[in-house]
């Protein structure tokens, strides 16, 4: 599960967010994972799904009563 992948507003669109997300992927398939799970912020989603994830579902926030999160998932073998 990657459960938190922020980068400062300033770098949004520098690739900044791309590699630490590469580098995520690159340490759970060393760990032997499979598919990363990613409950992500409403805001995040896009990025999620151009890094190639798919939405699987939804989730409760755990800081915010009532909210939803949206649930990803990211196949690692065949992003490798």
């Amino acid at each position: 599960t990657l459960d938190a992948l922020f980068i400062a507003p300033e770098a949004i669109g520098s690739g900044a967010g791309r590699r630490l997300f590469e580098h995520a992927a690159a340490q759970a398939r060393a760990l032997g994972a499979h598919t990363m799970h990613i409950p992500a912020d409403p805001n995040a989603e896009p990025f999620y799904l151009h890094m190639g994830a798919r939405r699987t579902g939804a989730t409760p926030s755990g800081s915010i009563a009532g909210r939803m999160l949206p649930l990803l998932e990211y196949d690692l073998a065949a992003s490798e």
